[in-house]
């Protein structure tokens, strides 16, 4: 069979079928997917929370870290005591949908499957988003918070059935063969 440009191509190629087979590597694959996820999604309420408890240092630390990835804009964010999230609504909406997506994952899917679902479902959970986005852009429609967080949530959600698959290939890849010493 040969694989299209549109087709996930599993990297791990085994011959010990017990790797292959056994859930351990796929499980602490999707425990660091999730932790990385809810340390993200805490980290986005933690900065106002830390700024209105006069953390000042840590609330900046998590803001700048946010920055490079968030416009940040304080009109278009949640806010805690009247601190904006590290994130605005609709990348928080990214995060908290991901770390969904994640917690749901073992429950819609087998944690050895590493293939992933057709890209269409990925570009039409992308759709609200783009309408939301572009409507709002163009003045045709005043996006909310909760459109924003709600459109985010749906892609962050559909993504993590495509970021955990790929993580679980890569937990599935025998690293001892890349660093052996050849003789």
């Amino acid at each position: 069979m040969r694989a299209t440009v549109n087709e996930y191509i599993p990297q791990f190629v085994g011959t010990d079928a017990s790797v292959g087979s056994s859930l351990r590597r796929p499980l602490i694959a999707w425990c660091i997917t999730l932790t990385i996820g809810l340390l993200a999604v805490g980290a986005c309420v933690l900065a106002p929370v830390s700024a209105a408890h006069n953390y000042p240092l840590l609330s900046e630390v998590i803001y700048k870290g946010f920055s490079r990835l968030c416009h940040q804009i304080p009109e278009r964010s949640f806010h805690v005591d009247d601190h904006p999230f590290a994130v605005c609504a609709r990348c928080f909406g990214l995060y908290a949908g991901f770390a969904i997506g994640v917690v749901l994952y073992p429950l819609l899917r087998s944690l050895r499957k590493r293939d992933t679902p057709a890209r269409v479902w990925l570009i039409l959970a992308a759709l609200p988003t783009t309408v939301d986005f572009a409507l709002g852009f163009s003045g045709l429609w005043e996006n909310t918070h909760l459109s924003r967080s709600m459109t985010g949530a749906l892609l962050g959600a559909v993504a993590a059935f495509y970021v955990v698959p790929g993580l679980v290939d890569v937990s599935q890849t025998d690293w001892r063969r890349y660093f052996a010493k050849s003789s």
